[in-house]
C-alpha cells in the first residue's frame, strides 16, 4: 500500500468532540505524531491498558473498574471478545498521570469511562457521518481510522468539568500510521485547568506520542 496524504490538522476552527462541541470548549489539548508500524498494532496498545507500564511515561497505571459484556458490541465498534485488560465500549476506568516529571511517584486519578470505538472491520456511529464529512476534526473514511473515546465522570464531573478526548490511528501505508490524539474541556472547572495546567498538558500529550511510537516501532 502506498503511502497517502493526510488533510492538515488540527483544522483552523478549533477541535471539537460530542461530548463538548467547538462552541463550548474552553481549553483544548492536542499531538500527532507518525509511526513505522501497523495501525492495529497501535490501536491495540492503546487498548491494552495493562500493558501501560510498559511504555506511557504521563499514565503508567490504568485500572478498569467495571466492563459489561453486553457493551463490547454497541455502537458497532469492538467484537464482544476483546479480552477483559482491554478497554472497550462502555468500560469505566481509572487513569493514574504523573503530572510532574519531577515526582514521579506523585499521580493524579481520573474517572473516565469509555464513549466510542471504531474500527475498519466495526466502524461506529457514535459520530453521523455528516458531521465526519463537515468537521476537519475528525477523520471522515472509517475504512482507515481506529478511533476511540473517553469521557471524563465522577468527582472532576461534580466539580464542573466537561471533557471527552480521542485517539485516531489512521492507516497511510501497510507499515505506517498517524495517530491523533485530543481532548477538549468545557464547563466551570476548564477555566481553572487550562489556567494551571495547559502547558503542562500540551507536553504530556507530546510525550504520550512519542511514548507510543517508541514502544509500537520497537514491537513491530
Amino acid at each position: 500500500m502506498a503511502t497517502s496524504s493526510l488533510a492538515k490538522w488540527p483544522p483552523s476552527a478549533g477541535l471539537s468532540t460530542v461530548n463538548v462541541p467547538r462552541k463550548d470548549a474552553i481549553l483544548p489539548v492536542f499531538a500527532s505524531i507518525r509511526i513505522q508500524a501497523p495501525a492495529h498494532l497501535v490501536f491495540d496498545a492503546l487498548l491494552r491498558v495493562s500493558d501501560y507500564e510498559k511504555w506511557n511515561t504521563f499514565c503508567p497505571r490504568a485500572t478498569i473498574q467495571t466492563q459489561s459484556q453486553a457493551e463490547g458490541d454497541q455502537g458497532g465498534g469492538q467484537p464482544q471478545s476483546s479480552p477483559p485488560e482491554m478497554l472497550r465500549l462502555g468500560t469505566s476506568f481509572t487513569f493514574c498521570v504523573v503530572m510532574s516529571s519531577a515526582k514521579p511517584d506523585s499521580t493524579t486519578e481520573t474517572g473516565l469511562r469509555v464513549s466510542d470505538v471504531s474500527t475498519p472491520d466495526h466502524p461506529s456511529t457514535y459520530i453521523p457521518q455528516a458531521t465526519l464529512d463537515s468537521d476537519g476534526t475528525y477523520t471522515a473514511d472509517l475504512q482507515k481510522v481506529y478511533r476511540i473515546a473517553w469521557k471524563t465522570e465522577g468527582g472532576f464531573v461534580a466539580r464542573g468539568l466537561r471533557s471527552e478526548r480521542f485517539h485516531e490511528v489512521i492507516a497511510v501505508g501497510a507499515d505506517e500510521c498517524e495517530v491523533r490524539t485530543w481532548e477538549v474541556m468545557g464547563g466551570v472547572l476548564a477555566h481553572t485547568v487550562k489556567w494551571m495546567y495547559k502547558q503542562t498538558l500540551m507536553e504530556k500529550f507530546r510525550l504520550w506520542c512519542s511514548d507510543l511510537k517508541k514502544y509500537c516501532e520497537q514491537k513491530s
